[in-house]
């Protein structure tokens, strides 16, 4: 048997993305006997735990940090793990309690992260062939359905951070962006049907060679069977912003072990038994382990679908393990491009942490507490689970 799994394939999926994200968000602490230099410190502190909530990041010591800042009476603070450095934009005092805003710049450079509880929703596309005249030998024509869902139910057995929210019947178009080399196109084809299917991931998948190799042959009959090979390449997306989180091909050629005339069917367990296929399925798998691996520091984010003064409707829900009594932040997303023409990922981190009511399979029902009023708050805001911190802030 001959397979492999190309070695852009291990660096892509072994490494975490190291992107910057620049996050805005607000914490507070109560002041107690006037001692305002311990509030600012706890403040601050409760921002930048919302804030590493916010992008799966882990550090050393928050409270080194902390210390950074408001012992040497800076404004910035440069430091080694993820955060790279802290700006505290504005500080005033409420009925008792001190606010900051801060501004922090996270880079995810190392594999450590934070777990979370919830599931994240992924949609997969039937796999598409960059060359359709080599599904015509064997006539394999559903090649592309039957191993999408071979790899949604390999994800489905292995990973406890993803489900599968759908697999879909039709092409999504990968060719065509492809072959205008319009990775924006794969993009925004990720975020449209992420959105449609309220998904957090896409995958896309194509078949760059299915070619068989015929065997030589003498007086017209061939002496060996001939050789198929395949080549498929997944791209998965992050479907909240059309971010390409990494791109994966394995390959391989097997004896094609079915007669030359065969139309054969790929959903039997005869085609998936047969050497060809065992190899596919167990590319499939690998595929599989490593998109578990790419996730498994992202964190689970929703979507607001619908809101009112007190109340949001988000996109999770008890499939994604979602329960009542849940407590959710609201996060507003708004990304930039910097001077020297990087993408960059800005969130502002409301200060409204809401309480899950009411819980169906794909959506939940939360209320904020107390008379507050939900301002500034629109469909398609963010929500992430809340830390433990946050819970204190909101009440």
């Amino acid at each position: 048997m001959l397979r492999k799994l190309l070695i852009g394939v291990i660096v892509g999926f072994m490494t975490l993305s190291i992107h910057a994200r620049v996050i805005e968000v607000e914490g507070s602490a109560r002041i107690v006997n006037g001692d305002t230099q311990a509030a600012r410190s706890q403040a601050i502190e409760n921002a930048l735990q919302q804030a590493l909530l916010m992008t799966g990041s882990s550090i050393t010591s928050v409270q080194s940090i902390v210390n950074g800042v408001v012992n040497n009476n800076q404004t910035q603070v440069s430091a080694t793990g993820n955060v790279e450095r802290v700006d505290v934009l504005r500080e005033e005092m409420r009925d008792g309690r001190l606010y900051v805003l801060i501004q922090t710049e996270i880079w995810q450079r190392e594999q450590s992260c934070r777990g979370s509880h919830y599931k994240a929703g992924v949609t997969i596309a039937p796999f598409e062939f960059s060359n359709r005249e080599h599904a015509a030998y064997g006539q394999i024509w559903t090649l592309g359905n039957i191993s999408a869902q071979h790899l949604a139910r390999d994800i489905a057995s292995q990973s406890d951070q993803l489900f599968v929210t759908h697999t879909l019947r039709r092409n999504a178009g990968l060719q065509a962006a492809l072959d205008n080399l319009n990775l924006n196109e794969v993009g925004r084809i990720g975020r449209q049907i992420g959105y449609a299917n309220d998904s957090q991931f896409v995958i896309l998948g194509i078949f760059d060679d299915l070619s068989v190799t015929e065997q030589g042959s003498f007086l017209g009959v061939f002496e060996q069977q001939p050789t198929r090979h395949f080549a498929l390449t997944l791209y998965l997306i992050d479907a909240m912003n059309g971010d390409l989180i990494t791109r994966a091909r394995v390959e391989g050629a097997e004896p094609w072990t079915f007669p030359r005339n065969a139309q054969v069917d790929v959903a039997t367990t005869t085609f998936w038994d047969a050497p060809f296929g065992v190899a596919l399925a167990s590319s499939l798998e690998e595929l599989a382990s490593g998109i578990q691996m790419q996730v498994q520091c992202k964190p689970v984010r929703g979507r607001v679908v619908w809101h009112d003064r007190q109340q949001v409707q988000v996109n999770l829900g008890e499939s994604h393990g979602v329960k009542v009594g849940d407590k959710l932040k609201i996060v507003h997303p708004s990304n930039y491009v910097d001077d020297q023409g990087h993408f960059r990922q800005r969130w502002q981190v409301s200060r409204f942490t809401v309480t899950v009511e009411q819980v169906q399979p794909d959506s939940a029902v939360a209320s904020i507490n107390g008379p507050d009023v939900l301002t500034n708050v629109q469909v398609n805001d963010w929500v992430v689970p809340a830390s433990e911190s946050d819970t204190t802030v909101a009440q």
